[in-house]
């Protein structure tokens, strides 16, 4: 099968695969690369999920569950296009939408459908008209129908010569209409829900896309309120450094999309935020600005992990019409419409802690533009020590002591706890 160049990135469960370690849950992630062939997002999707062992919808391994859900976006922006890299990371945002979607409704959707179906023959579909409404109701049946085509096959203008069109069309026998209207409406606090594995397709033609797979669990959970509690979460089972699990390859970083949850050296779990962006252009000043908007991105990713409250609303007609003629003519005609919409909002949250771990720059090797790529880390440890030193800084100095003034109250000092692990917060931040 012919390979496309299409950069991936599957972020496999690095505890949670069936044929690996028990007790394991899927939100502690390690990177590899994958080599995609030649077919669309929702098949890659698909192959992911099932050589796992998941299911989409609810899951449960040794006594955890766990809620897989995948979404996928449209990349809007032509190849060529400078702002094709802002449309991937649209498509992303879309495709992490449809993933919320599909879990606020199964979480609770309210479901309306009326459904209707008119028949009529004989003198009750030929009900006595003004002439100017009857001409102007049989000009737009001959335009839906394209009887204009027929009737000029005979020589008549059916606009020209109404009248000789109607003659032609004869009487209206009878007439069949049916509608079905499925309105569905979901809302929900989702947190917790991060990007497991995120696909990117670009076929030889047509448009590319963004698939995402996403996993809630309830460690997920508690990991995002701890974002806005500060509560502290027990150790858990030791991995390598968090600098070591996240590549270096600017490559895989270029496909990198939303939140993953790790396990750092000593056993903390950690978040890593992963944002992207282009610039308006190759100069120094907009690739510096679009670093810029990629760290905004990062810190997006982690805010909307904390926790966002999601509304869908999707209205669905099916409706056709069947008309059938004196003359032996049908008329068949169409109006059928869906209509979708999907809002995720994240209130303002202040988050303390959120650290630079990777910042890279590469070109797409589909049009040779510059994708900016920030990875930042967060963690309730590392929120407590930014906390502890924001409290710090604020202390009045003694001139010329260089030491907080002495107050009347005991003042905690900073905390001198165990760090993010070994070299992590100072190493982390010279990549």
């Amino acid at each position: 099968m012919k390979k496309l160049i299409i950069s991936a990135l599957c972020l496999a469960s690095a505890g949670f695969v069936y044929s690996q370690d028990a007790g394991q849950a899927p939100e502690a992630l390690s990177q590899e690369a994958c080599e995609i062939e030649e077919q669309d997002v929702d098949a890659m999707m698909d192959e992911y999920i099932s050589s796992k062992g998941w299911v989409e919808g609810p899951n449960e391994k040794n006594g955890k569950r766990f809620f897989v859900a995948k979404g996928s976006g449209v990349i809007q922006a032509p190849r060529d296009s400078q702002h094709y890299i802002g449309s991937r990371v649209n498509a992303y945002n879309k495709a992490m939408l449809e993933a919320k979607k599909a879990m606020v409704e199964y979480l609770g959707v309210e479901i309306a459908t009326e459904t209707t179906r008119d028949y009529a023959e004989g003198s009750a579909v030929n009900p006595t008209p003004t002439e100017g409404q009857e001409v102007a109701g049989k000009l737009k049946q001959f335009l839906y129908a394209k009887l204009n085509k027929v009737l000029a096959s005979e020589g008549i203008d059916p606009v020209k010569d109404p009248a000789a069109a109607k003659k032609a069309l004869g009487a209206q026998l009878s007439s069949e209409s049916y509608k079905k209207m499925i309105s569905t409406m979901a809302q929900a606090k989702v947190l917790g829900l991060q990007a497991c594995c995120t696909f990117e397709g670009s076929p030889s033609s047509g448009k590319g896309q963004i698939g995402v797979v996403a996993i809630w669990s309830d460690k997920l959970q508690q990991m995002a309120a701890s974002i806005t509690t500060g509560q502290q979460l027990p150790s858990v089972g030791a991995k390598t450094p968090i600098s070591a699990q996240v590549s270096t390859d600017p490559k895989v970083l270029m496909s990198t999309f939303g939140v993953q949850q790790k396990i750092d050296e000593n056993g903390n779990l950690v978040l890593v935020g992963f944002g992207q962006a282009g610039g308006v252009s190759e100069s120094t000043m907009s690739i510096k600005a679009a670093a810029g908007k990629a760290r905004q991105n990062a810190m997006a990713a982690i805010r909307e992990f904390a926790g966002e409250q999601v509304a869908v609303a999707t209205d669905t007609l099916s409706a056709e019409t069947s008309e059938e003629f004196e003359s032996g003519a049908e008329q068949y005609s169409n109006e059928s419409y869906m209509k979708e919409r999907a809002k995720a909002v994240a209130d303002k949250m202040n988050i303390s802690g959120m650290a630079p771990l990777r910042n890279v720059k590469v070109k797409h090797p589909l049009n040779g533009k510059t994708v900016c790529v920030v990875a930042l880390t967060w963690s309730p440890k590392e929120a407590a020590k930014a906390r502890d030193l924001k409290n710090a800084m604020a202390q009045p100095l003694v001139p010329g002591s260089g030491s907080p003034a002495a107050k009347p109250k005991a003042v905690q000092p900073v905390s001198n706890g165990p760090h993010y692990g070994a070299g992590q917060a100072a190493d982390d931040d010279a990549f």
